[in-house]
């Protein structure tokens, strides 16, 4: 009696599973298949690639542009750099040939002062004793022909616009108050510079006050000899840029 009970049960179980089975099997044929992509679908699809084609080409193109543009930027700059630095040596000269800037070299120096002698000797004139400002010029003028490429007198630095004139008995170099001796500090060539001043056509007065009247006229050359620049102010009234 057990015996047909269990196989009653066994026999339901199977028949169970085999009509859920049967049902899942069924319904999974019945059930409709996935759809496939519309046409309307493939087109959009296509058109956003085209659209992201087309918008990787004209990136590709921009920058292609932009690359162009950077090399002529930094030819540009190049050559803006090359003609600053061009600019900027050729104004380092013109202002040393200005005597605008401070210059060492080799050269003459250059000592003047007043005659030393105690006594004047009667009838002689005072003034024959003395530095005057014209010796100076005389100085200067000289060593300018001689090729000097740079002057100072007692510190003040010589340029195209310095004035050495005279104010009683006080020399004014660029209407700065100078005393003797009188220091002229040259840049130039020595034996271009001493072989002038030795030269017995130049200088005749100053060289006969020396001799006669114990003027202090001697020179010597130097390794190095160093000019300030100069100070004073350039005023310009009539001149200006040429085109």
């Amino acid at each position: 009696m057990g015996a047909r009970l269990s196989d009653r049960h066994r026999t339901f179980s199977w028949l169970l599973v085999a009509l859920v089975f049967g049902l899942l099997l069924s319904l999974q044929i019945n059930s409709p298949p996935a759809p496939a992509p519309s046409a309307d679908g493939r087109d959009r699809a296509g058109a956003t690639i085209r659209r992201l084609e087309e918008e990787q080409e004209a990136l590709k193109a921009r920058i292609g542009e932009l690359r162009q543009e950077l090399a002529v930027y930094q030819q540009e700059t190049a050559a803006t750099t090359e003609l600053l630095e061009e600019l900027s040596a050729e104004l380092n000269h013109q202002k040393a040939l200005a005597g605008l800037v401070a210059a060492e070299g080799p050269g003459v120096v250059v000592t003047l002062d007043d005659s030393q002698r105690q006594a004047i000797p009667s009838g002689q004139d005072p003034s024959a004793y003395i530095v005057h400002e014209y010796d100076l010029r005389d100085v200067v003028n000289l060593l300018w022909m001689a090729g000097a490429e740079g002057i100072s007198v007692n510190e003040e630095r010589v340029v195209g616009t310095t004035s050495i004139y005279c104010v009683g008995s006080t020399v004014m170099v660029n209407d700065t108050r100078l005393s003797p001796p009188y220091i002229v500090r040259t840049i130039g060539d020595p034996n271009k510079l001493e072989d002038l001043m030795r030269n017995p056509s130049y200088l005749a007065e100053v060289k006969e006050k020396a001799r006669h009247n114990g003027l202090t006229f001697k020179f010597h050359r130097a390794t190095d000899v160093r000019l300030p620049a100069y100070q004073g102010s350039i005023a310009l009234q009539y001149a200006q840029p040429g085109q």
